[in-house]
């Protein structure tokens, strides 16, 4: 379980829906249709990207494959709603804090499960004036108690696992 605050997940909100873009969906396969064993994504992404890092992507490009690549804590439905993404279901008892609870099927593409702390290091990691995020000031829209001080390097993000 990952338990953030409450400002931290309306910062990831927006995040998301500046980072999310548009929901591909995939198409029904008609009855009887037998698809080939290997499927491939041809993709024309117009250029090659500058980055694959989460954290420092700002292009169409960019965003294109990260999209393809990661799956964050909730994802956007149909209607443009939170959904369930590594997060199976989540939680705010005292409107202040976020317990996330993630699925038991999330995995890396090596195998390797998904953890709580692996998205405590990637949140920590976007607002670590070393990173250099160009997002990590979109925090400050979600009114972080003490944020300045945490893009500044002096504080830390209240997140744990």
């Amino acid at each position: 379980m990952t338990n953030i605050t409450k400002r931290s997940l309306v910062a990831a909100g927006v995040l998301a829906a500046l980072m999310a873009g548009n929901v591909a969906l995939a198409a029904d396969v008609p009855a009887g249709v037998t698809l080939a064993e290997k499927q491939t994504l041809v993709r024309n992404n117009g250029s090659e990207v500058q980055s694959l890092d989460p954290h420092k992507i700002e292009g169409v490009p960019e965003s294109n494959i990260s999209r393809d690549l990661f799956e964050g804590l909730l994802v956007s439905d149909l209607d443009g709603h939170p959904a369930p993404g590594v997060a199976e279901s989540w939680d705010n008892k005292d409107a202040k804090v976020w317990t996330f609870h993630l699925r038991k099927d999330a995995k890396w593409s090596d195998g390797t499960p998904v953890t709580a702390q692996d998205f405590v290091y990637s949140w920590q990691r976007s607002v670590d004036p070393n990173t250099a995020s160009p997002y990590a000031s979109y925090l400050q829209y979600g009114h972080i108690a003490g944020i300045d001080e945490i893009l500044e390097g002096k504080n830390r993000l209240p997140i744990s696992a």
